[in-house]
């Protein structure tokens, strides 16, 4: 299970991949909402500006009855009255070129008189004018002409509005008596667009950049608790493993300690040796019964998901661990010292943590192989009860350090790396910690804290 969850951490990584998707994704829909909202804007904005030349004109034709000239261009009484409101148009700074059509699609009247009378029958704008209704068009003008009345107007603009405005008999009739062209060169128009197309693609760039900081800074967080989960899930299992395999080695140790302490017990030589074998003897016994103890409190651990908590006085079993290991500190010479006084009661289980004790002290004791002092001291703080362990040994790196509580790590030769791992576990179901601050060469301290059990009447 442990190499099923390894291409997750070392080969995939969701935010990068998310950050690549996701960025073109947001960078395509900006675009083709820039260019979609953009293109709406700038219909919108000239259709409006078309839709207030219509009232103009047709308002304008409409108050001396000029309008009935598209209909009988022959009048000159009419005529008269069209031109007397065209000059007008001719007044005005925008319009390029006005051009009236009739109803029949000829040109009756137009600011260049080299195109009165003419006709175009190639204009779908115009037809769909005579329709009755309004034609806003803008382009630009090529070297190439499609309509009639595009001829000569390359010379003076280049973007070009054209408007065709139906003109109808009156308010209430749908009869179209004929079509007035304007063609503008709209500045302040276009200069207005460009600005509002430019203002919406900031605010479409704008809100892509932030879309994908939200959505990456979201999925980055979950990248994160999942590696982190994964951390703990691959640390559990291998723990897990850890705690079956220490389990079933545990059992298979008894019988060969078993016989060691029988044949221990049965030494015996000459009486000139008899004083060194008797302490020898007595050391081995003491040893294996020592292992004895340890193995069968890591056999209870193996078999037991939950262990049960009670309060537990930890000053008499900091006195009684230290005792446990003298002969191996007086070997080492490391003198010990425990903090005076009685710690309050924790809530923990006793022989596991006798078991973590025991085992924080051996590595205090196997890191000052020089010997040195080995203090153990306790402070209760805010319902918590932390509980220090220091030595003067050699101390280990910061990468060693934050490697010291995975599963299967030891800096021993030959050490399985599940003291420290198994520790952290245990306290963690408690509702305690352990830490370790070192530094290369100067020492460690382990802090082990554990919740301080209720006291009577409280």
């Amino acid at each position: 299970m442990l190499s099923a969850t390894m291409p997750y951490t070392a080969g995939f990584s969701l935010r990068r991949r998310f950050a690549v998707t996701s960025l073109i994704v947001i960078v395509g829909i900006a675009l083709g909402l820039g260019w979609l909202l953009s293109d709406m804007l700038t219909e919108r904005m000239l259709r409006r500006e078309g839709e207030v030349s219509m009232e103009f004109i047709r308002n304008l034709l409409s108050t001396d009855r000029s309008a009935d000239f598209l209909r009988s261009p022959r009048d000159d009484e009419l005529r008269q009255r069209f031109l007397g409101s065209m000059e007008h148009l001719s007044s005005m700074t925008e319009p390029v070129r006005a051009n009236a059509f009739g109803a029949d699609g000829t040109m009756l009247w137009s600011t260049d008189r080299d195109l009165i009378g003419r006709r175009d029958a190639d204009n779908p704008e115009l037809q769909e004018a005579l329709h009755g209704d309004l034609v806003v068009h803008s382009g630009t003008l090529g070297s190439q002409h499609d309509k009639l009345e595009h001829q000569g107007l390359s010379q003076q603009t280049h973007y070009y509005v054209e408007s065709y405005i139906p003109i109808l008999a009156d308010d209430k009739s749908p009869q179209v008596l004929g079509v007035i062209e304007l063609y503008k060169v709209p500045v302040q128009l276009s200069a207005a667009i460009r600005e509002a197309v430019l203002q919406l693609w900031v605010a479409c760039a704008g809100s892509a950049v932030v879309l994908f900081l939200a959505l990456n800074g979201v999925v980055g967080r979950a990248d994160r608790i999942m590696r982190e989960q994964q951390k703990k899930l691959s640390e559990s299992q291998a723990l897990s493993s850890a705690v079956e395999l220490a389990g079933a080695v545990a059992h298979n140790l008894r019988n060969p300690l078993a016989s060691i302490r029988t044949a221990a017990e049965m030494m015996d030589g000459s009486p000139a040796h008899q004083a060194d074998q008797a302490e020898h003897r007595e050391d081995i016994i003491q040893s294996v019964d020592r292992a004895n103890r340890w193995i069968t409190e890591l056999v209870r651990v193996s078999h037991a998901s939950q262990l049960p908590l009670a309060p537990v006085a930890t000053t008499p079993m900091w006195r009684d661990c230290l005792q446990e290991l003298q002969p191996e500190m007086t070997r080492q010479r490391v003198a010990w010292q425990l903090q005076g006084g009685e710690a309050p009661e924790v809530l923990a289980h006793a022989p596991m943590l006798r078991q973590i004790l025991l085992s924080v002290l051996a590595n205090a004791i196997e890191a000052m192989p020089r010997g040195g002092p080995l203090a153990v001291g306790w402070q209760e703080q805010e319902g918590q009860l932390h509980i220090t362990v220091d030595d003067k040994g050699t101390g280990v790196s910061e990468e060693v350090r934050q490697a010291l509580f995975r599963p299967f790590f030891s800096t021993k030769s030959g050490g399985l790396g599940i003291g420290l791992a198994l520790a952290r576990r245990t306290l963690a179901q408690w509702g305690g910690t352990i830490d370790l601050f070192s530094r290369n060469g100067a020492g460690t301290r382990v802090t082990i804290t554990l919740p301080v059990a209720p006291r009577e009447g409280s």
